[in-house]
């Protein structure tokens, strides 16, 4: 049983987001998209799609559960359905999605009644690689002086570079046994990394960047040193989600968080005692969601903004300008909805939305929110 005492995280999250409303009471609601459970590194490929963030998140609301049957009612699904799911609502990739009437039904209602939705979204390219820079600022006193803005930048060029590279990335992360480096094989694992740079670094986008990272990584390969990227289990970038699930239970820990069942998460659960002041907090359930309309209506939205997130990974900024000039009117009303959707829940509580990206995917979100936003101002 490991006993995780919350206090101090609590502390340093709410002085880093101060605007954020951790203390209330809410019910959480909660499904998931794309839990692979385990992302590793093969010879030639990951195990699964790098474009595809994980996302749990779903329904949030105050007070008294109110009733979402009509939510259910209103987009005419066939009797039949046992369990409602994303692709009862709407199928395809995200655009296809925004094609759909039902879809339009479901976001309406939403916007429209006192639910907001919630979700914390990480991109698993990006968090498996950042560790790198990480452990290079760690060698080095002036990059630690930097601050969070720095380091982000430079997360950012390394993750851009690493998907224009992957293939060559991938190969030195299999053949170096990433991310369990030897002391001994350091110094290689940084000179075949910054090889991959040469043909990046003098351009206007990447310079700055790779250069910056450059000069830290050559600190720490004197030292045969890159703590975050050592003694962990070979080709396994990320062992679960686990952390995930646990971090809305202990940042809303006065609220109560409701889990579509899911065994291995459960059982890692279960081994945390989570300590508040020497007070166990008990606030989470898991639920079978075939009995659960709030669940079923987080996998409706938890499965969009899934799509979405694989539409920005996928797509160039100037891709996205051309597909928002040439939706038609219903998928216009739809990304409008949506876009109004996560704007009401963000002015409700900034802490109902997390993500780990990069500043370049970031930044292709808040360029739809900004279009859309133009649009019907």
């Amino acid at each position: 049983m490991i006993n995780f005492e919350i206090s101090d995280i609590r502390k340093m999250t709410k002085m880093l987001v101060p605007t954020a409303d951790f203390d209330s009471s809410f019910t959480f609601y909660y499904d998931e998209t794309n839990n692979i459970r385990k992302f590793y590194v093969r010879e030639i490929d990951f195990n699964s799609s790098f474009n595809s963030n994980f996302v749990l998140g779903g329904l949030v609301h105050e007070g008294e559960q109110p009733n979402i049957k009509p939510l259910f009612d209103k987009p005419n699904l066939q009797n039949n359905i046992k369990e409602v799911k994303l692709k009862h609502i709407a199928k395809g990739d995200f655009l296809d999605c925004l094609k759909s009437e039902k879809l339009n039904c479901f976001l309406t209602y939403l916007l429209d009644s006192d639910l907001y939705i919630h979700f914390s979204s990480l991109n698993i390219l990006y968090w498996s690689i950042v560790d790198i820079v990480d452990s290079a600022i760690a060698n080095s006193e002036v990059a630690m002086q930097l601050g969070l803005n720095f380091s982000n930048h430079l997360k950012n060029d390394l993750y851009k570079l690493a998907r224009l590279e992957i293939e060559s990335v991938i190969e030195l992360f299999y053949n170096s046994e990433y991310p369990n480096l030897k002391k001994e094989s350091v110094l290689e694992f940084i000179e075949e990394l910054t090889s991959i740079f040469d043909g990046y670094i003098d351009t206007a986008e990447f310079h700055l960047g790779l250069e910056s990272l450059r000069q830290i990584l050559k600190q720490a390969g004197k030292k045969d040193s890159l703590p975050f990227v050592m003694d962990e289990e070979s080709y396994v970038l990320i062992e679960d989600f686990s952390q995930f699930y646990l971090r809305p239970i202990y940042l809303f820990k006065d609220s109560n968080h409701i889990f579509d069942n899911e065994v291995a998460i459960s059982e890692i659960l279960a081994n945390h005692r989570i300590i508040d002041d020497n007070k166990e907090i008990k606030n989470y359930s898991f639920v079978d969601s075939q009995s659960d309309l709030f669940i079923q209506a987080s996998d409706v939205f938890v499965g969009l903004i899934g799509k979405l997130a694989n539409y920005i990974n996928t797509s160039s900024i100037d891709k996205i300008v051309d597909d928002l000039n040439s939706l038609s009117e219903k998928q216009l009303n739809n990304i409008d909805s949506l876009v109004d959707l996560i704007n009401k829940s963000y002015s409700k509580n900034i802490a109902f939305l997390h993500s780990i990206d990069s500043y370049e995917e970031l930044t292709k979100m808040n360029l739809i929110r900004e279009i859309r936003d133009k649009s019907h101002a």
